[in-house]
């Protein structure tokens, strides 16, 4: 049997646990949360105690921008890891050492 993932790029794992894709996961579900919470079931005494700002639609829409903007960062600028050595031994010389 052989391994789906012995072929798969080096750059494509590297980027699988970028930080900047996990933060925007989190912020897409709080941000959705917090979005529908705010514009669905806030009260006016929940209004009122806030100074008539409905802070869960505000914080969760700012949340859904911070995840776009963090989504969109990695999409620009994803992981790139260095080129691999080309000699056998992880070094860059592609024989014995000639001394």
């Amino acid at each position: 049997m052989t391994d789906p993932e012995a072929g798969a790029e080096p750059a494509a794992k590297a980027g699988l646990f970028d930080l900047r894709r996990i933060l925007a996961l989190l912020f897409v579900v709080y941000g959705t949360v917090l979005t529908v919470m705010g514009a669905t079931v806030t009260s006016q005494s929940d209004l009122d105690r806030a100074g008539g700002v409905n802070v869960n639609l505000w914080v969760g829409v700012g949340m859904l921008l911070g995840a776009a903007a963090f989504a969109g960062w990695a999409a620009l600028r994803p992981i790139r890891l260095p080129p691999a050595p080309d000699g056998p031994d992880g070094s860059d010389q592609a024989g014995p050492d000639p001394r």
